[in-house]
This record gives C-alpha cells, sequence and structure tokens, in this order.
C-alpha cells in the first residue's frame, strides 16, 4: 500500500530527535531548511549536531517527559532498536508521528528522498520498498531542475501581487503566470523588466545557443550539462558523426538541422551556419548546436561563439572529449604515460596557405619529446611521416591510425613510423582518422590485465561461481578444481529464557538455518555476521546485522562480540560442521555461555583429472577448503601460486606448505582478485 504524500509547515514547530549520531546527523540536516525548533537528545552527540546553529541538545538517555508537550514530529535515529522501538511505542500512545531508523514496519510517517531548491520542495518515497529506487529518482529529478530556480521562484512570487491588481480576469491571469515561468525556464534565470514587458504582450523573446560538445564516440560520452541543455531544447544543428542516440534525446517536438561540415564532402559553409543559429535564437528558441568532439578545438566554436555575441544572442560553451584524447583512448593508447611520454602535441595536419599544406612550423615537431597527434589528415599521411624522418625522427619510433568512434569503418593500425602509410593502406583506413606517432603508440591497455592467465578456483558452487566472475571479467581463463557441496543438517534452537545473539560465519550458514527456521520466530534476538555478504544473505530473510566486524576474521567477530554481548546472554553459533575452534573458544574464554550448533556439512566432489595443469594460481576461501583440496591432491604443482582469502585460511594453509603465498588485503572476492592483481603489479 502507498503512502500518501502531504506537506506540513515545520516552521518554529518543536521537532525531537533521539540519538546523536550519524543518522540522527541525516535526519537533522534534512529537517534544518524548513526551519523546525530542533531538539536532539542522547547521552552521546556528535560534535557536528553540536555545532548545528540552533539546535537544543540534552546530554542523556530519552526520558517519557520529551514528549510533554508533545513535538510536531519525533525521530527515533539511535544505534538501539530497543530504545528505537520504546519511543516509536510511546509516539504511538500519544499520537505524535515517529519515524524510526531503518525500520519502515515501526514508522507511523517515512523520510521521503528529499530535493529542495528554494521554495521548492519534492518529497519521493517508495513506502519502503526501494531506498535506492527512491534515491535514483531523486537524483534524477535534481539534475531536471535548473540551477536559478530559487531565484525564479522568488521573482515569480514578487510578481504575483502586481499581476493580481492588473489582471483581474482569472483565465487571463493564469495565463500570464504561465507564459512568465515558461519564459524563465527558457532563460534560465528571472527575467528582467523588458523581458517581462514582451513575455507579457505576447513578443517573442531572444533565444540561446548552447555549442555543446558530443564527445567523439557512444552518446553516453556526452557531458552531464550537455545532457540536460538537449534534453530541454527547442532545436539541435548537429554536425557529422553525432551518435543517432543523442538526437533521440531532444524533444519530439524539437526542430533537427543538419550541417555537418566534412573534409571532401558538400557542407554548409561556416557563415551560413552562424547565421541559422542566429535566425533560430531570434524565433525565440532554446538551440544547441551538438558538435563533435570539443567545440573549440578545430571545430570552429570560436567563429560561432564570435558570431552569436556580435549579434547580442545569449550563448555558452560546453566543453567536449576532444578526439585527439578520446579516439587513441578508445584504441586503449594512453596520450601520455609515466615514464613513456610526459607531453601531448595536438596539430591540424592540414593548413591551406603553405605549400604542401602542412604547418610552417612542422620540421620542429620532429624534436619534440611525448606523443604527436595530428587531426584531419588521413590524406596527408605520406607527407606527414616522410617530413618527420626527414627532419630527424626515427623510422622505428612507435606510430599509429585510429579510425574511431562513430567513424564508418573504425579500425586501429600500429606500425612503426615508417611503416605506417603502407599498413594504413593495406588495412583500408577511410577518414575521419586520427594519426599519433610517439612511444604510447604502441601500447594496448584495452587488453585484459588477466589475459593469459589461469586461476584454479576452490569451493562451494555459489563461492566459485562469484570468482569465476570475477576473474574472467578482468580476461583470465577458471578452472573449479577442487569441489565442495554443502547439505543442510537439521537444526533446533533449544529452549532458552536468555537473550540469545545467534552468529553466522558465512552465508551458507545463513541459507541453511532458514531452509529450515522461520525467520519470524527468531526475530527477538540479535543478530552477529562475519562480514558484509553474509549480511546480505541475512538481509535477504528480512533481518538485519546488529553487529558486523571492521575486519572479517572469527578474531574479529569474537573480540566484536565480547564486546557488545552480555554475559548473561547466550551466543549460539550456526556454521559448518567442520568450522575452526577459534570463535568459540575465544568466547568461552571470554566468560560467555557459547552453543555450537552445525547446521551444514560439506562434502568433497572431486574435479575432473589434470584440472591442476597449467594453473598459475589457485585460490582458497576458507580453512575447510585447504584441507579438502589436500584430501584430494597431494600437493600444489611447482609453477603455481596460492592465493588465500584471509588469515585464518592463510594459516591453515602455512601448515600444509613452506612455500610462499598470497593473502587478500580483505577477506572478500574482491580482495582475493585484488591480490592477484598486485602480484602483477596491475
Amino acid at each position: 500500500m502507498p503512502y500518501f504524500p502531504m506537506f506540513i509547515d515545520l516552521k518554529d514547530k518543536p521537532v525531537l530527535i533521539v540519538g546523536g549520531g550519524a543518522v540522527a546527523l541525516r535526519k537533522l540536516e534534512k529537517l534544518r531548511p524548513y526551519g523546525p525548533a530542533l531538539t536532539v537528545v542522547a547521552p552521546e552527540i556528535s560534535p557536528e549536531i553540536e555545532a548545528a546553529p540552533d539546535v537544543t541538545v540534552r546530554h542523556r538517555a530519552f526520558q517519557r517527559e520529551d514528549l510533554c508537550p508533545p513535538p510536531a514530529m519525533v525521530i527515533a535515529a539511535t544505534d538501539d532498536r530497543e530504545t528505537n522501538h520504546t519511543v516509536a511505542a510511546l509516539c504511538r500512545e500519544k499520537n505524535i508521528p515517529v519515524n524510526v531508523a531503518d525500520d519502515p514496519a515501526a514508522c507511523t510517517f517515512l523520510f521521503p528522498a528529499l530535493v529542495q531548491q528554494g521554495e521548492f520542495s519534492a518529497g519521493i518515497s517508495t513506502g519502503g520498498a526501494s531506498p535506492t529506487a527512491a534515491a535514483y529518482f531523486k537524483d534524477r529529478l535534481r539534475r531536471e531542475l535548473p540551477e536559478d530556480l530559487d531565484a525564479m521562484l522568488d521573482w515569480l512570487a514578487s510578481r504575483r501581487p502586481a499581476l493580481k491588481a492588473a489582471i483581474p480576469d482569472q483565465r487571463a491571469r493564469s495565463a500570464a503566470f504561465r507564459a512568465l515561468f515558461e519564459a524563465c525556464m527558457a532563460k534560465g534565470t528571472p527575467l528582467t523588466a523588458a523581458e517581462e514587458a514582451a513575455c507579457l504582450s505576447g513578443a517573442a523573446p531572444m533565444g540561446s545557443v548552447a555549442l555543446v560538445g558530443a564527445g567523439c564516440g557512444r552518446a553516453d560520452l556526452i557531458t552531464v550539462r550537455g545532457l540536460e541543455l538537449l534534453r530541454r531544447c527547442d532545436a539541435v544543428v548537429y554536425d557529422d558523426l553525432i551518435d543517432p542516440a543523442l538526437l533521440d534525446a531532444a524533444p519530439e517536438s524539437a526542430r533537427r538541422i543538419y550541417m555537418g561540415k566534412r573534409s571532401g564532402a558538400h557542407s554548409a559553409p561556416q557563415s551560413e551556419i552562424c547565421e541559422t543559429l542566429i535566425a533560430l535564437a531570434r524565433e525565440g528558441l532554446r538551440v544547441v548546436r551538438l558538435k563533435g568532439g570539443d567545440p573549440y578545438l578545430f571545430g570552429r566554436g570560436g567563429e560561432e561563439m564570435l558570431a552569436l555575441r556580435a549579434a547580442g544572442v545569449p550563448c555558452q560553451e560546453v566543453p567536449g572529449i576532444p578526439s585527439p584524447i578520446g579516439i587513441p583512448a578508445e584504441a586503449g593508447i594512453p596520450v601520455t604515460h609515466r615514464g613513456v611520454s610526459r607531453g601531448l602535441h595536438i596539430v591540424t595536419a592540414y593548413t591551406a596557405d603553405t605549400p604542401d599544406g602542412l604547418p610552417e612550423d612542422f620540421d620542429a615537431l620532429a624534436g619534440l619529446s611525448g606523443t604527436l597527434v595530428f587531426l584531419m589528415g588521413l590524406a596527408q599521411l605520406p607527407k606527414i611521416t616522410r617530413r618527420l624522418m626527414a627532419a630527424g625522427k626515427p623510422g622505428s619510433t612507435p606510430a599509429a591510425v585510429v579510425s574511431g568512434g562513430n567513424a564508418p569503418h573504425p579500425v586501429t593500425v600500429r606500425a612503426t613510423l615508417s611503416t605506417l602509410e603502407q599498413a594504413a593502406q593495406a588495412a583500408g583506413v577511410t577518414s575521419p582518422a586520427v594519426i599519433l606517432v610517439g612511444d604510447t603508440a604502441a601500447m594496448n591497455l584495452n587488453a585484459p590485465p588477466l589475459s593469459g592467465v589461469t586461476v584454479g578456483i576452490t569451493g562451494t558452487k555459489t563461492v566459485a561461481a562469484k570468482q569465476i566472475a570475477a576473474l574472467e571479467a578482468l580476461g583470465a581463463r577458471t578452472c573449479w578444481v577442487s569441489r565442495s557441496e554443502i547439505t543442510d543438517r537439521p537444526v533446533t534452537l533449544p529452549p532458552t529464557e536468555k537473550r540469545r545473539w545467534l552468529v553466522f560465519t558465512s552465508a551458507n550458514g545463513v541459507r541453511s538455518f532458514f531452509r529450515q527456521a522461520d525467520p519470524a520466530s527468531v526475530r527477538d534476538c540479535r543478530f552477529a555476521v562475519i562480514g558484509p555478504a553474509t549480511g546480505e544473505v541475512l538481509a535477504r530473510a528480512g533481518l538485519r546485522a546488529d553487529l558486523c566486524p571492521g575486519e572479517y576474521t572469527s578474531e574479529a567477530l569474537a573480540a566484536a562480540l565480547a564486546e557488545a554481548a552480555s554475559p548473561d546472554e547466550e551466543i549460539v553459533l550456526l556454521r559448518s560442521a567442520a568450522a575452526s575452534p577459534v570463535l568459540p573458544d575465544r568466547l568461552r574464554a571470554a566468560g560467555f555461555s557459547v552453543t555450537d550448533l552445525p547446521v551444514y556439512d560439506m562434502t568433497d566432489a572431486a574435479a575432473p583429472a589434470g584440472e591442476l595443469t597449467g594453473l598459475d594460481y589457485l585460490t582458497f576461501s576458507s580453512a575447510g577448503g585447504v584441507d579438502r583440496f589436500f584430501r584430494q591432491y597431494a600437493a600444489v604443482p611447482d609453477e603455481t601460486k596460492c592465493v588465500c582469502i584471509g588469515p585464518v585460511t592463510a594459516r591453515a594453509l602455512a601448515k600444509r606448505t613452506a612455500r610462499p603465498f598470497l593473502t587478500a588485503p580483505d577477506a572478500t572476492v574482491s580482495g582475493l582478485v585484488a591480490a592477484i592483481l598486485g602480484e602483477r603489479n596491475i
């Protein structure tokens, strides 16, 4: 059932926040723009809340008297669920609206995802179903709002009394308000007195032109600002090599005018393009001049800007990814690279006023270090290579020709300076193309970082699948060499009158337990997990972890539990039958009552013969996995380096081999991958 949205006046109204940490601070910051009289109650209050102006702070625990007289609303934002529920229950008794952080079921109202700009305020809610979705639409809405919306709304509000007095007819007055608002939106700022008069008289106001760089490839390479202007334009004047998807982003009603300029093809004169832009703006249209790459880099954007300013047309330039950087990058060529190229020189390969069409100081380029990038020069390629070599550039210098982005026939050719012309001809390269000369032209950073590497995986199907996906995405070949299967054990929690902690040391333990137990039957328990991945599986059962250590190890989990739990609480470990004794031993040594319930068994499943041949790496994701591997295989091949997910697994492996191995920086699949990449200096 969706929640009904409503807006209430909080100006100077009392609002109580119970809690003084990061969550309370976030709630406070959302409320402050609306002017409530805020009071924060908590034994410990963060310095940020203490420093907030016009906020009353009370350094003590919540008391029933804090609700007298009743506040306009209450926020329960402590890190103690029992305290939050107590506050919520008292508020419901007194019919006080209450919000409980991260607990929709305990709330009588939800905090929406807020977008606030001056007098404009919008709230977005999914009824608690998906905060991520609410945040997504909040960001979408925020991007659609003009930057000066608050100033525009203030100006429109200031004009209301005069318009009401001047236009008694309600329908005519509504039309006038609408015209002023639309004119403000078109301009992006409040109107001047002359613009207001022209708008109300029905005269078309002056439009605007934005010179927008579309980048040099797919539509999603355009800047956010450029895309927003395109989505709101009345006309788009576009060049060659523009991704058609960008034209689809313009409103359906927008005019689409092609005025491309291409070497060797009939195209509109530059003067005609400028005249068209000025004429469209004088019709009152918001115009986007969509140009490939960057408007100011050999794109004649400067000429268009000067013509627009001379005509009195409001105009702006929005940069784009330039082709001498974007097109090589698409081919895996960095134009600068530490220790290889410390400079970049971008040169037009055609100049009308020299004998051979090359720039006057062309020979000087041969002596420059770094990368030379020539634009609009495919027809000049023979002259470029010969002149550079004649001026002293070695013929062995790496070079490349790249036709990419939205070019009709994409191709990348790598060669030496002396062989580049022949290689480009053999590959059939056609314009447009970028020519590069310099050591980085031989590089190809698009090759996957683990290309040619073979990694053996151990563990269950679920664990192996995550590693396989992560490693193969980086180009590695993977083999699941030591396979384990999970068999659930029947498990029943013994009756107790003590408060319980249920502790999960793996996602498998969570799954096995809740295949047998109803989550509703353990809602009164507290939950601890060894890491966020285990916590995510617990959340799918509708339960939130109360504790997750900063380091994902049994030792860290034991230490965190020893600090968070009380001696009169029972700790129940729900884990593999073959799990390490480290966790229960440390908890019992700390004086806790511990019940160690095995909820699943791990059984071996042999891999096909010969799977260990040719492995560069072998991963272990648990100490039990180490033991199972060595039960299946006599040893790790000499050419294979082992990788352990964490210190517990590393200790188990160290008992089996004296050879050096890698240990992940954190106990996650990402950590395993990072260890391999780090060992290869990637």
